[in-house]
């Protein structure tokens, strides 16, 4: 739709849920997860809605929380056996040259027994910020590098970025690269929050938290005005 809400268009069309979708970086084509193939898939569509094409094929797991790499060349999203308590996050090329159902150079990146999930690119596509539940069972907010140079099925650098015992989800860094904005049940309800993406004092927490959100109702997954 247009930015005033304006001009409503049905782009996927399709009786299955076609959800999540992401804008590639020069705004052609737009990215989504559908379960139109018996399971959730990442599919990848002109921005018109043409030319629908799969870019996973994993019938034994479903591959959600896609997010465009805004150099437009990678995907990442996660991927979870129905049922179980183990989700992980992937990057895989944005193009499928070998025509096997797949982006090329498919690459886990957290591989961990809990729940890993709705990652976000850092601006330059260097990283990753991510939520799991790997220590403390409700979800914290952690940062990742987007490559894994010793080969262990994670990325590099890993770090905390949150320590609460509430639970902290959906991660967005701000344009600058500077700021993470997530929102946080951490005072009673879900509210909009932001942080600054380093800590420098070691605590475990972004420096520089300000809450941005002040309701009785849920404020939930925000993202930044480019």
């Amino acid at each position: 739709m247009n930015a005033d809400g304006s001009n409503q268009t049905n782009l996927s069309n399709n009786p299955a849920a076609d959800i999540i979708p992401d804008w590639s970086s020069d705004g052609t084509k737009i990215a989504f997860s559908s379960n139109r193939d018996g399971n959730f898939e990442i599919y990848v569509m002109n921005a018109d809605g043409s030319n629908q094409v799969r870019f996973t094929t994993n019938p034994d797991e479903e591959d959600v929380n896609l997010n465009w790499c805004t150099t437009g060349d990678k995907i990442v999203f996660t991927s979870q056996v129905p049922g179980s308590e183990n989700t992980d996050v992937y990057v895989m090329d944005a193009v499928d040259n070998d025509g096997d159902g797949n982006g090329d150079n498919l690459i886990l990146l957290a591989n961990n027994a809990a729940h890993d999930n709705q990652p976000h690119w850092s601006p330059d596509c260097s990283k990753i910020a991510f939520v799991s539940q790997r220590d403390d069972g409700v979800g914290e907010i952690y940062v990742m590098d987007a490559v894994d140079s010793d080969g262990d099925g994670n990325g590099d650098n890993l770090i905390r970025f949150t320590t609460n015992p509430a639970a902290d989800q959906s991660p967005a860094w701000s344009p600058d690269q500077n700021r993470i904005a997530f929102y946080s049940a951490r005072d009673g309800n879900f509210e909009i929050y932001v942080m600054d993406a380093v800590d420098n004092d070691g605590d475990g927490n972004g420096d520089n938290l300000i809450r941005l959100t002040n309701n009785s109702a849920h404020d939930i997954h925000p993202d930044w005005q480019p």
